[in-house]
């Protein structure tokens, strides 16, 4: 952890309500800036700020605040370090760099705020500080929601250091791909030129650098000589100018040992302002990017940010300069060559780069390692990525280090990650007339990595802005377990479709024999969702413990609602006798009838006019697997019937965020609980689910291996497991729920394990 007094520069602060307060009262000073700065968000990154209801006023000056206080930090180091950076180097960020850099500078001498950021500053601390350390103080001026609305996810340094060990990895000179272990491939690192074409706060140039210098290092290269050939053959480039001096200031510790070696350095910065994909290059508000030259390899993490968020003109410019000469996203009618809304597009802008920038010539001794959504590896916006074919070349993945479940950007972004390492295959690319002429066959299956946690079918909880497992690679090693597998096509047949490992998850893919049901849909909580008082005004005989996503844990429930259930199924014509049985309830819905028959759902027509939609003789069925749709909580539980101290004992009813199966078994409905909460099925689900809003969605869990009741030995112990995991869960629900998934309970982890011993050894034999 750093010595450096970031508490006293937070948003907490006075040093930052003084800059703020001045800022404010220079508004004819800063407008203009402010002004250029904004229409360059626009252009990179559309209307992101309003659509996370971030104020455009207090983003930029919280980044000119951060840009002044990470300026005051590059001149102590540089000062410290005895070199003089000059103004060649200030002058690559470009001229909206320059006035940025300029009024931050400005209004933090004149607000006095320059007085506490200066010389509280300890240049040999300074000198300590590591790239975690200065996201630390990025996200302790600039909230979490300005930074998602920029796309900024700031990669952790143990997968940074992760993502540089993969280009010495399998498959690309013979290396530990898996464990990213120091291996004989480290000497073509040590001499290559490696480009980091979106280097946002530099965490990849700190690794590289400090991998390479250790390298040098030990060939016994004298300081002065690492010195340049650092300086030469490590790259940055970013598109934010505030983005490229936090990039500097990283930049300029890692070089600190060396530095302190040479007697009177002379040092150029290689990070500049720029637009690598070209985009920007006719636009004179946009600097454009350096020249450079092809490299070895290409490391980093590309914006995170779908098609939709791209302003008109913006996706124009992508299509005309990307898209279509890339063939990216080859798609049918009116999608054709244009992007989904939820396509990716981190991989247009990696193979844009890959082209651009890496020696297709070079074949495997050409390398890149990227971080990127974990989601390419299913679905149709990653179709493009596992095409791996940019304009006539082909790619060969060569391996993955993959995170489903473990978040390791922390709170910033609840997004899996992995690792990819590429480089271009070798020879003329496949005519792809046939599925094994394709890339995509000629690279699986894929050696990978599969990282999680000790225990394994938890998912993360972390709730701080990082994780620190993920710190550094030696945190990474000792707080999580590996396993090495590979990445296979779902359909071996149709090699670009979804990837999964080889282990026992493609053994739980299969033919399910159940029909998954939607819970009940009613488009008016107001009117059905009920609370206790209003039951003495209504008949009870339709009102039920009704289930959201929030009550729903592995094996159990954490409480419920009540809900207002007028009829038994879709269109039941009931209107008379429920007037004729229970009057105050019709009276009730008959109120609010005009609020009724305004909801808009075409699947709310047919029937009387309090209809529900999802509602048949399921779901009164006597047992349910239920399950939340939305978000990715991979948890399941059996629910029957359920005791409420109002009504009391009355069958469960799934609410709309939920999906079910329906049984009148109840070992069958154990059976397949226990199979969806093991740990094969788990790992499975996260490598078919999205995160997108409807993760576990009925195509999803449709994909899985979902036997009916057979009675056989091994069903009957896992039907068993699951009954005495579902007697634990209620003895431990008398705390918050969030007390509760952070509690340990020996009794249900024992069973747990059991299942999972279980589960694993019917998917081997069967």
């Amino acid at each position: 952890m750093t010595g450096l007094p970031i508490g006293r520069w937070d948003r907490e602060s006075a040093a930052y309500r003084q800059f703020h307060e001045y800022a404010r009262d220079r508004d004819d000073d800063v407008a203009p800036v402010r002004t250029a700065w904004l229409s360059f968000l626009r252009a990179a990154h559309g209307d992101a700020l309003a659509a996370n209801d971030v104020d455009p006023t207090t983003l930029f000056l919280d980044c000119c605040y951060h840009e002044f206080v990470v300026g005051r930090l590059l001149s102590v180091a540089a000062e410290t370090l005895g070199v003089d950076l000059g103004d060649a180097d200030s002058a690559e960020g470009g001229d909206l760099g320059d006035r940025l850099a300029d009024l931050a500078d400005r209004l933090g001498r004149e607000s006095g705020v320059a007085s506490v950021v200066g010389p509280e500053i300890d240049g040999e601390t300074l000198l300590d500080t590591g790239v975690a350390d200065l996201r630390r103080l990025y996200e302790a001026v600039v909230p979490r929601e300005s930074r998602l609305a920029l796309g900024e996810y700031h990669t952790p340094p143990g997968v940074a250091e992760l993502a540089v060990s993969a280009l010495t990895g399998s498959g690309a000179g013979g290396a530990d791909a898996r464990t990213g272990a120091d291996v004989v491939a480290d000497d073509w690192l040590a001499d290559a030129t490696v480009l980091d074409p979106g280097c946002g706060s530099g965490v990849f140039l700190a690794v590289t650098l400090d991998r390479k210098r250790r390298l040098l290092a030990e060939r016994g290269v004298p300081p002065a000589e690492q010195l340049r050939r650092l300086t030469d053959t490590v790259l940055g480039i970013d598109l934010n100018p505030i983005a490229v001096t936090s990039a500097r200031l990283a930049y300029l510790l890692a070089l600190a040992p060396v530095l302190q070696q040479v007697d009177e350095p002379e040092l150029t910065l290689p990070v500049a302002v720029g637009d690598v994909v070209g985009l920007t290059d006719a636009d004179p508000s946009f600097p454009n990017a350096p020249t450079v030259p092809t490299v070895d390899a290409l490391v980093g993490n590309p914006p995170w940010l779908t098609w939709d968020r791209l302003p008109d003109d913006v996706q124009t410019r992508w299509r005309s300069e990307v898209v279509e000469p890339l063939d990216l996203f080859p798609r049918e009618g009116q999608h054709a060559l244009l992007g989904h809304g939820n396509d990716d597009l981190g991989v247009a802008f990696v193979f844009a780069c890959l082209d651009r920038y890496l020696d297709a010539e070079a074949g495997h001794d050409a390398r890149a390692s990227f971080v990127l959504k974990r989601d390419l590896l299913t679905g149709s916006a990653g179709k493009a990525f596992r095409s791996l074919r940019v304009g006539d070349r082909d790619l060969r993945l060569t391996s993955v280090h993959d995170f489903a479940g473990l978040s390791p950007f922390g709170r910033q972004v609840r997004a899996d990650a992995a690792v990819y390492a590429l480089c271009f295959a070798d020879g003329d690319a496949g005519s792809g007339e046939t599925a094994d002429d394709t890339p995509a066959a000629a690279s699986l299956p894929v050696p990978t990595t599969a990282w999680s946690t000790a225990t394994e079918t938890g998912e993360s909880a972390e709730t701080a802005e990082a994780d620190p497992r993920f710190d550094s690679l030696s945190a990474l090693r000792s707080s999580l377990t590996r396993t090495d597998t590979d990445l296979v096509a779902v359909d071996p047949t149709a090699p670009t479709g979804a990837w999964v490992r080889a282990d026992a998850e493609r053994a739980a893919l299969g033919e399910c024999a159940h029909t998954i049901r939607h819970g009940v849909k009613d488009d008016a909580k107001a009117v059905y969702a009920l609370d206790r008082e209003q039951l003495a005004g209504l008949e009870s005989e339709h009102v039920f413990p009704y289930l959201k996503s929030r009550h729903v844990v592995k094996f159990g429930l954490f409480g419920h609602d009540l809900q207002l259930v007028p009829l038994r199924s879709i269109g039941q014509d009931n209107e008379a006798t429920l007037r004729e049985q229970c009057p105050r309830t019709y009276d009730y819905l008959a109120a609010n009838r005009e609020r009724l028959e305004s909801r808009a759902s075409s699947w709310l027509d047919r029937g009387p006019f309090y209809t529900l939609f999802g509602l048949g003789d399921y779901t009164w069925a006597d047992y349910k697997v239920v399950w939340c749709r939305l978000g990715f909580k991979p948890h399941f539980a059996v629910v029957s019937t359920r005791e409420d101290p109002d009504l009391g004992e009355k069958p469960v009813v799934p609410g709309d965020h939920c999906m079910f199966v329906a049984t009148d078994d109840e070992r069958e409905a154990h059976l397949l609980c226990a199979l969806l909460n093991s740990a094969p099925y788990q790992r499975t689900i996260r490598s078919i689910a999205s995160n997108g809003k409807s993760s576990l969605s009925k195509s999803v869990v449709s994909e899985l291996r979902l036997p009916e009741w057979e009675g056989t030995a091994i069903q009957a112990e896992l039907a068993e497991l699951s009954m005495a995991a579902h007697d634990i869960v209620p003895g431990h629900v008398d705390q918050s729920k969030r007390s509760y998934n952070a509690a340990t309970i020996p009794e249900l982890e024992a069973v747990q394990s059991d299942i999972d011993s279980v589960v694993s050894t019917w998917l081997v034999e069967h």
